[in-house]
């Protein structure tokens, strides 16, 4: 066997080591189909679950409002969370100024958390923790469980 055999299975060895394990890390992080995050939540409309007989959680804001952009990925979590038994919506103000205007919206981001009946219950505005949201979902009495 020639030098140059050996130096190639000497290399060959740890690349095939580190594709393996890079496969492994890739597949690992790949969750599973029914926990994957929803749609775009901004293109749900808020009028048309409003009236599904589910509680709603809407969050008012615009895409490069830092406060904002630090709530989608709480609002997916919490979709993803809840789903089956909570809307979760994010409602882009300056594309939707006329729903902003009818539930008075002050500052961004406000979130409003609306009964089964789509009456509002309660409001906060700036940023919600994802432990402040699922406080006010028991509290309120709006998911069961």
């Amino acid at each position: 066997m020639e030098i140059r055999d050996l130096n190639r299975r000497k290399c060959f060895l740890p690349a095939a080591l580190v594709i393996q394990a890079l496969l492994i890390v890739m597949l690992s992080c790949t969750a599973p189909a029914e926990e994957t995050l929803p749609s775009d939540l901004t293109k749900i409309p808020l009028d048309s679950v409003l009236g599904n007989g589910k509680p709603t959680l809407s969050e008012f804001g615009w895409r490069t409002c830092t406060p904002c952009k630090a709530m989608k990925p709480i609002m997916e979590e919490v979709a993803v969370q809840y789903k089956g038994r909570l809307n979760v919506v994010i409602v882009e103000i300056y594309e939707h100024d006329d729903l902003a205007r009818r539930h008075s919206i002050r500052a961004i981001p406000t979130q409003i958390f609306f009964g089964k009946d789509g009456k509002e219950l309660t409001r906060h505005e700036g940023y919600l923790s994802k432990e402040r949201i699922q406080a006010i979902l028991s509290l309120k009495e709006l998911i069961n469980g």
